[in-house]
């Protein structure tokens, strides 16, 4: 009896043994396409942003090369013009003034090319910047000399100053464009290689289903390799780059699905360790927040192509917070809530989307404590997103709702692929609001204002407004559990 109790034992622990097997074997299959669909979305984004700043880069180039030459032209006719009033007594003071304004006219675009080159990852050496400001000089020295009446002076400086450094400053800008347009060549081949990896790896993965999206992938990166040959500007590469996240963002949808709800049924799992149900926890997580960034792709692309459509209704705020927040303090985040009861006249999915990328922003780049909260103001309502982090920097204030902007000189920032806030102002001026942005008492408070429904608008009441504070706060807070703090 007792050897076959110990029998009996023995193979139930080997029964349960060989189930948290199979669980870690999914955990881990799931993990690993999670992994390899993370890095083509974030590769691809971040390698058709390259592509576009050496296009743009180019096309600057070959800007400045033209208004150089030019503004060459342009002084060597002043030059002449002036010449021949010395030499033959002949007016030609109409000849002078135009030619002289075109001159400086021209060494002004001449100098804001250099800049702008600069800006748009270009390298402006040391040796191209001091051979185009020795010109820049000695042209503007002529040009005055010949208005001085001077024009034998400036004639010495044209025949034998001017054209060294004009000469230096063409061939080194001429090398530069050259340069710019080879990384134009590699990031093609690059991203064309990337995506023949990525077919076949993801093919391995996700039979069946994925086949489609990488049959897109495939065909895209034909096309870029099609469009480097006649590649004259960067509209065209941003084309490609706005085509191709459509058509992923669609596609990426339905694996993401399975891997969520593959990761939520582990999780509830009844065999599943603790360690088992903690790696479910985090896919859960990362799978929501890759969710996110596939929703903020195929909003950007349907902004860019103006075909997002919001349906406008009349929508509970108190409900709304408890949708946002419930799921994101499911893994034991905490987020302070403090929403007002009113009813807001906004397109709901698009509202919610805009919270929910406002509370990940401030989870990733802000402090450990997070308040949303929501008030009446006159005709509107404001919600405000609030955390104790350090804010952002000065530096990127004025930029900090365009796209591909994050922290400092970084295009983008691990874990985002840079369009989050500017979705979230085109989402929610979409909806007839606005966002702003303030630093107040160590706190960074993002505020976005959305209308009010006719019939708040037309009702609402101070008392009202008590009595639908505390129902609000009331039902947040059962509903959110420990996960949230309802002051």
């Amino acid at each position: 009896m007792d050897e076959g109790r110990r029998i009996g034992l023995r193979g139930a622990r080997s029964g349960r043994a060989r189930r948290g097997g199979g669980v870690w074997v999914v955990v881990s299959a799931v993990g690993g396409t999670l992994l390899v669909v993370s890095a083509i979305v974030f590769v691809v984004s971040a390698g058709s942003r390259g592509l576009t700043l050496h296009a743009e880069a180019v096309h600057v180039a070959d800007e400045t090369l033209r208004v150089a030459t030019v503004a060459r032209a342009q002084v060597a006719m002043s030059n002449h013009f002036a010449s021949i009033e010395r030499e033959l007594g002949v007016s030609v003071d109409d000849q002078l003034l135009v030619s002289g304004e075109q001159a400086r006219s021209a060494l002004g675009l001449m100098a804001d090319g250099i800049e702008q080159l600069g800006l748009s990852g270009g390298e402006v050496s040391v040796e191209l910047a001091a051979a185009f400001a020795e010109f820049d000089a000695l042209s503007l020295e002529v040009l005055s000399l010949i208005e001085s009446g001077r024009s034998l002076e400036a004639d010495v400086i044209v025949a034998e100053r001017l054209e060294g450094p004009y000469a230096a400053a063409f061939g080194l800008l001429q090398s530069e464009r050259d340069r710019q347009l080879a990384e134009v060549a590699a990031s093609d081949e690059s991203m064309a290689r990337l995506g023949d990896v990525a077919q076949v790896l993801l093919v391995l993965l996700i039979p069946g289903g994925m086949i489609l999206i990488y049959r897109e992938l495939t065909l895209r990166m034909h096309r870029q390799a099609e469009l480097k040959m006649r590649l004259e500007a960067e509209r065209a590469v941003g084309k490609v780059r706005e085509d191709f996240v459509a058509n992923a963002s669609h596609e990426l949808r339905t694996p993401l699905t399975i891997v969520y709800g593959m990761a939520q049924v582990i999780e509830d799992h009844p065999e599943a360790t603790p360690d088992v149900k903690e790696l479910a926890v985090s896919i859960v997580n990362e799978a929501e927040d890759l969710h996110r960034m596939v929703e903020d792709l195929l909003t950007t692309s349907q902004l860019d192509a103006d075909a997002l459509k919001y349906v406008i209704e009349d929508v509970s705020t108190s409900a709304e917070v408890v949708e946002v927040v419930a799921p994101m303090v499911r893994s034991g985040g905490v987020i302070e809530t403090d929403v007002e009861e009113a009813s807001v006249a906004v397109d709901r999915m698009r509202q919610r989307q805009v919270l929910r990328n406002l509370i990940s922003n401030a989870r990733k780049y802000g402090g450990p404590e997070l308040r949303l909260s929501g008030r009446v103001l006159g005709g509107s309502y404001q919600w405000t997103l609030a955390d104790n982090g350090k804010g952002v920097p000065a530096e990127i204030e004025e930029r900090l709702f365009q796209r591909f902007v994050h922290r400092g000189s970084l295009v983008t920032a691990p874990g985002g692929v840079g369009i989050g806030l500017s979705i979230v102002r085109a989402l929610v001026e979409g909806m007839g609001g606005s966002i702003g942005y303030s630093r107040t008492d160590g706190w960074t408070q993002f505020l976005v204002t959305v209308p009010l429904a006719d019939t708040q608008h037309l009702h609402h009441s101070p008392i009202d407004e008590a009595q639908q504070q505390g129902q609000a706060t009331t039902h947040a807070a059962s509903i959110l559990g420990q996960g949230a703090h309802v002051p």
